[in-house]
């Protein structure tokens, strides 16, 4: 009985840590129907830039994404898909080779 007690004792606030998200009247989740999602076919003009902040910025606008990264030559990156965020690939002298959404 006493190791029980302490079983509950310990995991008790675990249960706190828990999360659910909100849902709508329809039960779909908020967060996700209202995520901005980006567009790719506006990124093709990107090729051949150079990834200037203001070119990113303006791109990212375009399309319609909520974030962006530039990755250069050799650098490491996540490989999480997010279909908010626009991907620019730059080559060593930092003109843009290809943009995507990921």
């Amino acid at each position: 009985m006493r190791n029980r007690l302490w079983l509950l004792v310990l995991l008790a606030p675990l249960a706190a840590c828990s999360t659910t998200s909100p849902a709508t009247g329809d039960g779909a989740a908020s967060n996700e129907a209202t995520a901005p999602q980006c567009n790719p076919q506006v990124l093709q003009a990107l090729v051949g830039k150079t990834a200037s902040q203001a070119v990113i910025d303006q791109a990212v606008r375009d399309a319609g994404a909520k974030s962006a990264r530039v990755v250069k030559p050799g650098m490491a990156v996540t490989m999480d898909f997010r279909e908010d965020r626009l991907t620019v690939n730059v080559d060593a002298n930092n003109v843009i080779e290809r943009a995507g959404c990921n």
